[in-house]
């Protein structure tokens, strides 16, 4: 078995680790600069706001 550091604490693997094949991450930026984009108009659409956060009222 596997022996695991965890925050100075040493454990035991109780259980076999997964053997899966990794997979590779892509980078799309058109995606990502769409969801910014979306993000931002949803942002811009929350001006003036009437937000409560623990009984205290706010304005965005």
């Amino acid at each position: 078995m596997t022996t695991l550091l965890y925050r100075g604490n040493e454990y035991v693997q109780q259980n076999k680790a997964a053997e899966t094949s990794p997979v590779q991450l892509t980078y799309r930026r058109n995606v990502y600069q769409g969801r910014l984009n979306e993000a931002a108009l949803h942002n811009v659409a929350l001006t003036g706001v009437q937000l409560t956060y623990r009984g205290v009222s706010y304005t965005r």
